[in-house]
C-alpha cells in the first residue's frame, strides 16, 4: 500500500541546510506532498522563511530559531521569524529554560513550539506543561522523539510529568531519526521500548514523522528507509500508519491555517511587515555573528567539509543519477572525487 506522505520536521537555510527549491526537489523525489520546514541550529536565514510563504503556501510551513548573542537580540530574531510567517520556533532545552520571553511569545501568538526534548525528563516536561495550560491557543510538536534502551521503571523518563505531557491534547511527537543512531546497530532495536511507550501514551492521532532532510543523506539514508524503520517498530494497522505518515501533520499544520496569519502584537513589533510587497530586513548583527566559517561532519565517523560547500553538494546530489535512483550520498561523492 502507497502512504501518502507528510513531513513534519525537515530543514532549510543557506548554505548548510539547502534552499527552499532544493527542499521542493527532495519532496517531489519522494512524493512527499507537505512539508514543515525548521531553520537549521546556527543558521539564520531569515528571508527564507518569507520566501516559502509567499512561493509554496500550499507545500511548506515555516518553523523558525532563536538566534543572537544577547538577549535582546534573540527576542529581536524571533519577533522578525514570526512576523515573516514563521508557524513556530524551535528550542533547545537549554533555550527552553534560559530564554521564558521566547516561550512567552510564542504562547501569545498562539504559534508552535517545536521543543527539542521536550520529553527528556520531568523537569522539562513540567515546563511545557506549564507552558500549554497558560496559552491554550498554541501547540507543542516534539522532534527527536526518539530515546535509546528506555525503561518504564526510569523514573526520569516516564511516568509522571513526562506521561502527561504526551497525553497532552496539544502535544505532537514527532518520530525523527536522533544522530545517536548512527552509532547503533541497524536495526536500531534499542529505541522500539521507547517507540512502544510513546505510542502507547499518545496514540495514532499524536503522534508525527520527519526525516530530518537534509541531514539523513549525511547519515547515507533516504526518507523511505527512514519511515519504514519507525512503521517496523510500531504495531499499528494501515490506518494508524496513514496518521502518523500524513494526515495528522496536515490537519495540524495546513488546514485552516493562514501561513503569513500574524496577531496584533507581533505585526506592531514587527512594524506591519506586508509579506507580499516588503522585502525582510535582516538587522546587521545576524550576519555578523553568523558562523559562515564552520566545517561539518558528513557521514559517521566521516568527513568534515567547509560549510560554503554543503549548498553545492546538496544540489550535484539531488539532481545525480545517483540521487535518483536511491544511493547514497556517500557514493555520489566518491563518484565526484574519483572523476
Amino acid at each position: 500500500m502507497q502512504f501518502k506522505m507528510t513531513d513534519a520536521y525537515a530543514h532549510f537555510g543557506l548554505p548548510r541546510f539547502g534552499s527552499l527549491d532544493q527542499l521542493l526537489s527532495y519532496m517531489d523525489n519522494h512524493h512527499i506532498e507537505q512539508a514543515v520546514a525548521v531553520l537549521g541550529p546556527r543558521v539564520p536565514d531569515f528571508s527564507i522563511i518569507q520566501e516559502a510563504m509567499i512561493r509554496y503556501p500550499d507545500r511548506v510551513r515555516a518553523v523558525g530559531i532563536p538566534f543572537g548573542e544577547k538577549k535582546d537580540e534573540r527576542i529581536e530574531a524571533v519577533k522578525l521569524q514570526l512576523a515573516a510567517g514563521a508557524m513556530g520556533i524551535r528550542l533547545e532545552p537549554r533555550e527552553a529554560v534560559e530564554y521564558p520571553d521566547i516561550l512567552e511569545l510564542i504562547g501569545e501568538s498562539g504559534r508552535w513550539a517545536y521543543g527539542i526534548g521536550a520529553c527528556i525528563n520531568q523537569q522539562m516536561a513540567e515546563l511545557y506543561l506549564a507552558w500549554l495550560n497558560k496559552y491554550p491557543e498554541s501547540k507543542l510538536a516534539a522532534p527527536h522523539f526518539m530515546y535509546a534502551d528506555f525503561s518504564s521503571e526510569d523514573p526520569h523518563k516516564s511516568g509522571g510529568s513526562v506521561q502527561k505531557l504526551m497525553q497532552h491534547e496539544r502535544f505532537f511527537g514527532i518520530f525523527v531519526r536522533n544522530a545517536g543512531m548512527t552509532g547503533s546497530v541497524h536495526p536500531h532495536t534499542a529505541y522500539k521500548a521507547w517507540m512502544e511507550y510513546a505510542y502507547a501514551q499518545c496514540g495514532p492521532d499524536h503522534l508525527m514523522w520527519g526525516s530530518e532532510y537534509p541531514v539523513l543523506y549525511w547519515r547515507n539514508e533516504n526518507a523511505n528507509a527512514a519511515m519504514d524503520m519507525f512503521r517496523g517498530f510500531l504495531d499499528c494497522n494501515d490506518e494508524e500508519w496513514s496518521k502518523i505518515s500524513s494526515t495528522n501533520a496536515v490537519e495540524q499544520f495546513f488546514t485552516g491555517l493562514a501561513p503569513q496569519g500574524m496577531d496584533d502584537s507581533v505585526s506592531q513589533s514587527a512594524e506591519g511587515l506586508d509579506l507580499t510587497t516588503q522585502a525582510l530586513v535582516i538587522p546587521e548583527w545576524v550576519e555578523q555573528q553568523f558562523e559562515r566559517n564552520r566545517t561539518i561532519t558528513y557521514f559517521p565517523k566521516g568527513i568534515d567539509l567547509p560549510v560554503e560547500v554543503c549548498d553545492a553538494i546538496l544540489e550535484g546530489y539531488l539532481h545525480s543519477p545517483e540521487f535518483a535512483v536511491g544511493r547514497s550520498m556517500s557514493e555520489y561523492i566518491c563518484k565526484q572525487w574519483n572523476r
